[in-house]
């Protein structure tokens, strides 16, 4: 269990999004452009524009020559925020049962809406049914 920064600001449900295939193109491609954003979300590049100019607002990433876009270091600790939470939803949803489809359609929808606190409590419930214990620490 990782500990997420409860001073980390609150986002729009599209701003993490956003920072969520930032982060993950960084990791996957070396770098962040704002064709790749609007090829992996499905957008115009003008909207991906505009949502990055408000998100470069937030100091959540900063825009460089040539187009490319890079993340601060508060953008990545709210990205792998994200991602931990989506990745604990996954491991739940799969160990009850849900098929792998849904369960990823879902785990993206409920990563924005639940509390750092219902996420811990997830993870914990998760790791107990999978250790096959017979209590909850």
């Amino acid at each position: 269990m990782i500990e997420i920064n409860e001073d980390l600001p609150k986002l729009t449900k599209s701003t993490e999004d956003y920072i969520e295939v930032m982060y993950n193109l960084k990791k996957v491609k070396g770098t962040i452009r704002v064709t790749d954003i609007a090829e992996k979300l499905d957008f115009k590049p003008s909207s991906v524009v505009e949502a990055v100019n408000k998100i470069s607002k937030l100091k959540l990433v900063s825009k460089e020559k040539y187009g490319e876009i890079k993340l601060t270091e508060m953008g990545i600790q709210i990205a792998e925020g994200i991602i931990h939470k989506h990745n604990t939803l996954k491991k739940f949803l799969d160990v009850l049962g849900v098929d792998d489809k849904t369960a990823e359609e879902e785990a993206c929808a409920m990563e924005h809406i639940l509390s750092n606190s219902t996420i811990n409590k997830i993870e914990k419930f998760t790791e107990f049914i999978e250790s096959g214990q017979n209590k909850v620490s």
